[in-house]
């Protein structure tokens, strides 16, 4: 698979984008400075957010936001490759594997009822 290189911020932004098209939220404030920054998914009144230090470089950002976006069913939407890829590879090892649903290869013709009046 052939991937096109994509600097951090735009990656970032991407992945931003794929949280606004699950209805994951994505929120930036400033954390505690006595802490490394962090960041990652959470729920408020059921909802999912992805908060994130503000003073995160891009490449943080994509580490955070890929994590947070792994446990997600991507298989309805169109996912570029790159950003894919991404989130499998910032996906926990134990992480379970979103839900396949087996599509028919091909639909099966009948043949017509022998007993059709021509």
């Amino acid at each position: 698979m052939l991937l096109r290189a994509m600097d951090a911020s735009s990656l970032a932004a991407a992945l931003e984008e794929l949280a606004s098209r699950l209805g994951v939220q994505v929120r930036y404030d400033a954390f505690d400075a006595k802490r490394p920054p962090e960041g990652g998914l959470c729920h408020l009144y059921g909802k999912p957010i992805v908060l994130l230090d503000r003073n995160l470089a891009p490449s943080e950002r994509v580490a955070v936001l890929a994590r947070a976006l792994a446990p997600f069913d991507l298989e309805p939407l169109f996912v570029t490759p790159l950003v894919r890829a991404t989130i499998r590879a910032y996906a926990p090892v134990d992480a379970p594997a979103p839900p396949q649903v087996a599509q028919p290869l091909a639909r099966a013709l009948r043949p017509p009822p022998d007993d059709e009046p021509e």
